[in-house]
């Protein structure tokens, strides 16, 4: 596995929007690897983006649109990654009920990484997952994800940040 590499959703976000600021980054990463993304980031993705196309819920239409943009760019992802990204393997991790256990696990006992305090306190449970399978695994994550890049220093594991391109 040493030539492998973990996403999490900002990598995939970066990977899967050819206008991110981190697309050219994140492709440069994965080229010629074997590129592992679990499956609970392509769920999380859609959040953020969904808020942003629907002008935070309110244009529905918009919302839809990137649904179905988003489905195409996933599926097509899923069949064509080499060609469109050079990568040499694209691995899609299930969500299994010990990924969970894993990172409620990993929150209770890391609790100054994957708490986050805004108008009370809540849990970062997809970064507890990739950062149980991160570990796991022990192969570089791409990333750059506060959260995640404390809990990879504090367990010595590999990391690359993601730099954004300027000016795109």
């Amino acid at each position: 596995m040493s030539n492998s590499v973990l996403l999490d959703t900002v990598a995939l976000w970066g990977l899967t929007f050819v206008n991110s600021k981190y697309h050219k980054p994140v492709v440069e990463l994965v080229k010629s690897k074997t590129t592992i993304v679990h499956s609970i980031c392509f769920h999380e993705l859609v959040y953020p983006a969904y808020r942003l196309e629907s002008n935070t819920g309110r244009d529905l239409d918009a919302g839809l649109r990137l649904i179905g943009d988003v489905k195409n760019s996933y599926s097509n992802i899923s069949r064509n990654y080499d060609v469109l990204f050079g990568i040499s393997e694209l691995v899609i991790l299930p969500l299994t009920l010990s990924d969970l256990i894993e990172a409620y696990s990993l929150i209770l006992k890391e609790r100054d990484i994957f708490i986050e305090e805004r108008e009370g306190y809540w849990p970062s449970i997809v970064d507890a997952i990739i950062a149980s399978v991160w570990k796991r695994l022990q192969i570089v994550l791409i990333t750059n994800d506060e959260k995640l890049i404390r809990y990879g220093e504090k367990n010595g594991l590999r990391f690359k940040i993601i730099t954004p391109k300027k000016g795109v």
